[in-house]
Formats: C-alpha cells, sequence, structure tokens
C-alpha cells in the first residue's frame, strides 16, 4: 500500500465552502459535497493529478488582477501589498490575494479580489450576501495570518485586448459572415467591445466591497473538522488499497 501519511495534509482555505458541508441526515457524518472535495484533494495527494478548469472569465481575473487592485487602493484611498507567498499552519494552507499591514503574516487586513466578466454579473454583487465558501476561506486567511478583518472585494475592469480580439473572432465565426468588414458584424462588434470595456465608467462605480469579519466560532469549527477529514482519507486510501491482492 501508498505509504502516505494524511496526519500531515493542510486543507486549502478555497476548499473549505465544500468541506463544511454536512450530511442531509446526519450532521456529524461526511456528506456528499464534502466528499468530492475530499476525492479531488485525494486523487491529488496520492496520484499527482489535479483538474484545473480554466474559464475565459478565470483568464480575465488573472490578467487584470493588477489593475483591479490598483482600481480598489484608488477608491479607498488606502495602499495594499500583493501577496505572493503561499501560507500554512497546522490545520489550512492558502494564498491570500492582498493585504494592509507591516507584511503578510502580521497584516491588519486581508482581501481577495475578483475580476467580474461584465457589468451584470457585477452590480447584483451590490444586493449580495457574503458567499459562505468565501466567508469560510477569509476565515482560513485570518487564522493564517492574524487579520482581523477584510473581505471579497469585486472589481469592473477593462478586459485586455487580448480576450476581445479573442471574442470578436469568435463572434465572426458564429455569424458566419462574409467578411469581417460585413456591417451587420461591424455593428455586433461595435456592441460586443461595449460590454467587455468599461473605461467610459466612473472608477468609483467599479468596485464592490463584501466585508468579511474574523469570526473565531467558524474558525474553531473548522479546525475541529480537520482530525474527521484526515481519518476519512486514511479510511478511503485503505480501501481504495485493498481493492484487490497486489504482488
Amino acid at each position: 500500500m501508498t505509504d502516505i501519511n494524511f496526519n500531515n495534509i493542510k486543507f486549502r482555505a478555497s476548499s473549505w465552502g465544500n468541506l463544511l458541508t454536512g450530511s442531509k441526515t446526519d450532521r456529524n457524518a461526511i456528506g456528499d459535497t464534502c466528499a468530492k472535495e475530499l476525492i479531488k484533494i485525494y486523487s491529488q495527494e496520492v496520484y499527482g493529478r489535479k483538474k484545473d478548469i480554466t474559464t475565459k472569465q478565470m483568464d480575465k481575473g488573472i490578467q487584470v488582477e493588477d489593475e483591479s487592485i490598483s482600481l480598489f487602493s484608488k477608491v479607498t484611498g488606502e495602499f495594499y501589498f500583493k501577496n505572493d507567498e503561499r501560507l500554512e499552519n497546522e490545520w489550512f494552507c492558502g494564498h491570500p490575494d492582498i493585504y494592509k499591514g507591516d507584511n503578510i503574516l502580521n497584516a491588519e487586513e486581508l482581501y481577495d479580489i475578483k475580476s467580474s466578466w461584465e457589468l451584470d454579473t457585477f452590480l447584483p454583487k451590490l444586493l449580495e450576501a457574503p458567499d459562505k465558501g468565501y466567508v469560510a476561506q477569509l476565515n482560513c486567511y485570518y487564522d493564517l495570518t492574524g487579520a482581523k478583518s477584510g473581505g471579497i472585494v469585486y472589481c469592473l475592469a477593462s478586459a485586455p485586448m487580448n480576450i476581445v480580439e479573442s471574442e470578436k473572432k469568435g463572434l465572426l465565426w458564429k455569424m458566419n459572415v462574409a467578411t469581417e468588414y460585413a456591417p451587420e458584424y461591424i455593428k455586433a462588434v461595435e456592441e460586443m467591445t461595449k460590454l467587455m470595456v468599461f473605461d467610459d465608467i466612473d472608477y468609483r462605480e467599479r468596485v464592490i466591497v463584501i466585508k468579511v469579519d474574523r469570526d473565531e466560532e467558524l474558525i474553531q469549527k473548522m479546525k475541529d473538522k480537520v482530525p474527521i477529514l484526515r481519518t476519512w482519507l486514511q479510511d478511503f486510501h485503505k480501501k481504495h488499497m485493498n481493492l484487490y491482492p497486489k504482488q
């Protein structure tokens, strides 16, 4: 049997939205959503397989992260440092986006940056309560750093030109026009570009912050569940390794 010590596993902050879920019939049992997340963790730990899902929305978020951070700093009048460190302690691991303070381990505030794809996905955030998964994620970060508060920052940054050009090519194929000079295609490109570029909108209207305070009870709840999750992984591993005899 492959020798792996699951007692040393630290659980990623971004996984806790799923890991906190319980069974619908037994609150103390591992629920289906939690089990699926644990199997993803198992696949990565045992076999080095991690399924990376990349969407155009995620690609935009990566490319415009610095611009979104600048937008947030400009709106708040505060300077935030971009974090380049992956942190871990006895229970958690994670990579906070930005912080305010002397250094990441003595941060006063922490924020995760989310760059919205379009206006119609950005504006509804103004009415939304903090997502439970993000609340858990931020509290993992707070425990890793000592920060007391922070939140999720939604920014409306314009799409980079390479993404706009890619969308234009997709539109050309979809419309099936004779050439890119077709009047209907030119008009459609203008309308599409307006949905992706926001430089005409005041920067103060392009940042929404959803505050998340430190929750010691939630942090302890996650810490208390860590031994249960590690035991589940160990039992699953034993079951998997003993499916058939190995010479």
